[in-house]
């Protein structure tokens, strides 16, 4: 059995960080779908103020779906700049 080297392990360590990011900008986008869903209700149109929230949950899924994609796809380039050679 191979070990891992540490530049490969902190590889996999930055994969899983940016799959969890992902994760958690998912399951904010979906909850800014479901509250306004729940918002095109007739029972809930005469207070607007879940609107805001819905807002919020875009504000904070959007840029955490696109930073945990980048996190997870660039993990290469992460783990090389952590450990670059110093053989210049």
């Amino acid at each position: 059995m191979a070990k891992m080297k540490a530049s490969e392990l902190f590889g996999v360590l930055i994969r899983f960080a940016g799959f969890l990011i992902f994760i958690y900008g998912l399951y904010e986008i979906w909850g800014g779908l479901e509250n306004s869903v729940e918002n095109l209700l007739p029972g809930n149109q005469g207070d607007n103020g879940e609107q805001v929230s819905v807002i919020a949950y875009f504000a904070f899924g959007i840029p955490s779906l696109l930073a945990g994609a980048v996190i997870f796809f660039g993990a290469d380039l992460i783990a090389g700049l952590a450990y670059r050679n110093s053989k210049s």
